[in-house]
């Protein structure tokens, strides 16, 4: 019986040269001591002709199914907790600098509400509706700003009057003036009480 003999290329070719299916090669011997690990074509003997046959790069595979998910750490200790930091100084009292409460007694003679006055030393109403407030030392009106607003309790009208500052003390130069006017005219009027506060 005729032996054949395939002898393995050490050279690698170009991929695509010819296809070869194995089993096509019935009858036919390989050398194996021609392959290696990187052979792709091979030299083969058929009927004492030597053929060169390579074998072509199948396609790729279909990715395999995703593997099962790994075990979830440990989780690590907590750290320690900081140190407290040390508490702060204590800030100013939050109070206003001056406020008071103002009773029109009359048209001309209007008073504190002592219980509810800090820092207003005296009130006038040089005319109707127009009240000076002075104040205690180191509150500059002419710097400091007031704010004043209706007062019910201490009113001698029924209605609630319209109140504002004089931001320029025009009335009152060196106090802080503060007007009322009657609701419905607009007009300067007395009666009304007021709380005016100096922040």
């Amino acid at each position: 019986m005729r032996r054949h003999t395939l002898t393995l290329l050490a050279t690698p070719a170009v991929l695509g040269a010819m296809t070869v299916a194995v089993p096509a090669l019935a009858g036919i011997s390989l050398d194996p001591a021609a392959h290696t690990a990187r052979t792709t074509c091979f030299i083969v003997r058929i009927h004492k002709h030597r053929v060169r046959e390579c074998l072509i790069r199948g396609p790729r595979g279909l990715p395999g199914p995703a593997g099962p998910r790994g075990y979830r750490g440990y989780t690590g200790k907590t750290g320690k907790t900081g140190a407290t930091g040390k508490t702060g100084a204590t800030g100013p009292s939050g109070t206003a600098r001056a406020y008071a409460v103002v009773q029109p007694t009359s048209p001309t003679k209007p008073v504190l509400i002592a219980p509810q006055t800090a820092n207003i030393t005296s009130v006038s109403e040089p005319s109707t509706g127009v009240f000076c407030l002075a104040p205690a030392a180191g509150i500059n009106p002419a710097a400091d700003t007031a704010v004043a607003s209706p007062e019910v309790a201490y009113s001698s009208k029924e209605e609630v009057g319209l109140v504002a500052v004089d931001a320029k003390s025009t009335h009152c130069p060196g106090d802080f003036e503060v007007d009322t006017f009657a609701p419905a005219t607009a007009k300067l009027a007395g009666g009304y009480a007021f709380t005016v506060i100096v922040p």
